[in-house]
């Protein structure tokens, strides 16, 4: 009876399996489509003035003697607060800034002129570009004294080619008006802070500035 009963219950789901083939359009037509990929979004944003203030509002809370020590603030206001003066560094052709914070790493874009930039210090480099190209800066945030920090680049890339490391300072320097702060890096660029200001720490795309409590 066992083996009688197990042959019953093979011949039934053989049975189950040919009616379901047969029927296989119906089912098919009723089963839920496939959710299509979307691509993901760029997260480069336009600088913005309001974003700016945004920034400039918190810090002008975080100076208050009773205000709290530390702000943590999007990535896209802080970098717009910071890349509005970064733009102001860059050659005179540049256009279409746009910035990002990810992970722990801030970026600015723009598209200039390479000659502005400094053809001669691209070397052999300089001959794949053409007249006008995107410029990115990607690198990190460090109070570097009282009132300054520095914009510490650690990658360039032009037309989504990434340069040698030996190139950056040579690209970078030139681009520095004026003095240049004390203790500012060869790969840097310097950007204005509140003298109150005394660290800051970009990390999951948000920025924590903390106050200076000595």
């Amino acid at each position: 009876m066992g083996c009688i009963a197990r042959l019953g219950c093979l011949l039934l789901l053989v049975i189950i399996g040919v009616v379901a083939w047969l029927n296989r359009d119906r089912w098919l037509h009723r089963a839920p489509a496939a959710v299509p990929t979307v691509s993901a979004t760029s997260d480069w944003s336009p600088l913005t003035d309001a974003g700016a203030q945004r920034t400039r509002d918190a810090l002008t809370k975080l100076s208050s003697p009773r205000g709290p020590v530390f702000v943590t603030l999007g990535g896209a206001d802080v970098a717009s607060y910071i890349a509005s003066q970064i733009a102001r560094q860059m050659p005179a052709s540049s256009d279409s800034f746009a910035a990002r914070v990810k992970d722990d790493q801030i970026s600015v874009r723009a598209t200039m002129k390479i000659s502005e930039l400094g053809k001669s210090a691209l070397g052999v480099l300089g001959s794949l570009f053409g007249d006008r190209e995107r410029v990115e800066m990607g690198g990190t945030l460090r109070v570097i004294g009282k009132g300054v920090a520095e914009f510490l680049i650690t990658e360039v890339r032009v037309h989504d080619v990434a340069l040698p490391s030996a190139v950056i300072s040579r690209l970078v320097s030139p681009l520095v008006k004026g003095a240049r702060p004390k203790g500012l890096d060869d790969n840097a660029l310097p950007v204005a802070i509140p003298s109150y200001i005394g660290d800051v720490r970009v990390a999951k795309g948000k920025i924590t500035l903390y106050k200076n409590v000595q």
